[in-house]
């Protein structure tokens, strides 16, 4: 890890150090973020002990290596009583710091496990710098506390990038060296109906390995679904949690601590269903708004099915591609009403311009099956293009291509914004 730049500055105390060197007193000054308490904790040192300048200076590096500063300086003074110092801290800016993810804790809840760290790490406080050591401080801290409660593991951290070669965007602290798999799924929240249907949506999970980086990502892409289809537009999941199931108390060994059952447990708040009112076209010029609204499906009166106005959305978009306009964007924007638990969409369309067909090439084939396939393409060079006639044009002209070879088939579209035109490559391969 590398450590933040930081400048730490001593000012020469006004008044030598006399009579007693016992710290009586810590002023800090510039930090929004932390009491004069955490950072007295942070640096080591206690009021009432004895301490000097080269006390100072640790304490001064031991926060500033932390990467929570910008700037770091001290200055002390001292009377017959003992000594006052003064700490003068520059807060990083927010945009340096991302938060700690815990994959796979499974002992402790959340608040357990922050309060533990709290206690050893006492600049922590879910978020950690980019740079510094506070994030292998937090390694330590984790270790130290499986030790102490004679878990089994390693705690490893990885810094994690939402896309590869993007930012820095959290810390994910896991526990290494066991299994833990999952033993069943827990949805409190839900009712009983929509428990069974998340049980199915998340059936692949049984068994599978802890961690909530996956529990997460299901809850996303598989859960949600099932109370949107149904009108519960604003339907939320947790934080998942985990609950260790106790093991046999025969053969308390090593091997057995390292295969552990949870049952994963994921909150739900499923809010209210909302009926759809309505929708409002906007920037339908070039295809009729009676054309794309046929499109949906969304009944008045009837719960908002989000999903399936997703793949609505969709074919409106194709419906655009098909008649050359490529680079059509179609956005929808849902307005609540609370009170009548109804959504409202206004759907906005940026059509852009039309695309006509541009020049076609026919890749791996023979010269006499190229030929055969590209007097049957019948989308002349000038006309509007049609994203879908390629793939239709294959699944007919199928007995033109040479038998007896498994071929794959590439097809790529390369629009010419500037000529608004097409061209298409067809590559054949043999596998």
């Amino acid at each position: 890890m590398v450590s933040a730049a930081v400048a730490q500055k001593q000012s020469v105390p006004h008044t030598p150090l006399v009579g007693t060197d016992r710290l009586i007193s810590l002023k800090v000054t510039g930090t929004k973020r932390y009491t004069d308490k955490e950072v007295l904790a942070a640096c080591g040192l206690q009021i009432g002990q004895s301490a000097a300048d080269g006390d100072f200076k640790e304490a001064v590096q031991r926060i500033g290596s932390s990467g929570f500063f910008s700037d770091v300086s001290y200055s002390y003074s001292s009377s017959g009583t003992g000594v006052r110092l003064e700490l003068r801290l520059a807060d990083v800016d927010s945009a340096n710091l991302v938060p700690a993810q815990f994959e796979n804790f499974v002992w402790f809840t959340d608040a357990e496990l922050q309060s533990a760290l709290r206690a050893r790490v006492p600049l922590f406080k879910q978020l950690l710098p980019l740079t510094g050591s506070l994030s292998d401080q937090v390694t330590e801290a984790l270790q130290s506390i499986l030790s102490e409660k004679h878990l089994p593991g390693h705690v490893d951290v990885t810094p994690h990038q939402d896309v590869p070669g993007g930012l820095l965007s959290s810390f994910v602290y896991r526990v290494e060296e066991l299994t833990i798999r999952i033993h069943a799924i827990e949805f409190p929240g839900a009712s009983a109906e929509h428990a069974a249907l998340l049980a199915t949506a998340a059936r692949r999970l049984v068994g599978a390995e802890y961690g909530r980086t996956a529990l997460v990502e299901t809850a996303k892409y598989d859960l949600l679904p099932v109370y949107q289809q149904r009108g519960y537009l604003k339907a939320a999941f947790g934080i998942p949690e985990a609950r260790v199931i106790a093991q046999p108390a025969a053969e308390p060994d090593a091997s057995n601590l390292a295969d552990i059952q949870v049952d994963a447990v994921i909150p739900v708040t499923p809010g209210k269903v909302y009926v759809s009112s309505g929708v409002d076209w906007k920037g339908t010029s070039a295809i009729h708004t009676d054309e794309v609204s046929a499109r949906l499906h969304l009944a008045p009166g009837q719960p908002a099915d989000a999903v399936r106005l997703v793949r609505d959305i969709e074919d409106v978009t194709k419906l655009y591609r098909s008649r050359g306009y490529m680079m059509v964007k179609v956005k929808t924007d849902a307005q609540f009403d609370d009170v009548k638990s109804a959504v409202h969409y206004d759907i906005d369309v940026v059509e852009g311009d039309q695309y006509k067909m541009g020049e076609l090439d026919i890749l791996g084939l023979d010269t006499q099956a190229q030929a055969r396939l590209q007097a049957a393409w019948t989308l002349a060079a000038g006309q509007p293009y049609n994203a879908d006639y390629p793939k239709k044009f294959l699944a007919q002209t199928h007995e033109l291509v040479p038998r007896g070879v498994q071929w794959s088939v590439n097809v790529r579209e390369t629009p010419d914004a500037r000529d608004k035109t097409v061209d298409v490559e067809i590559r054949f391969r043999q596998q």
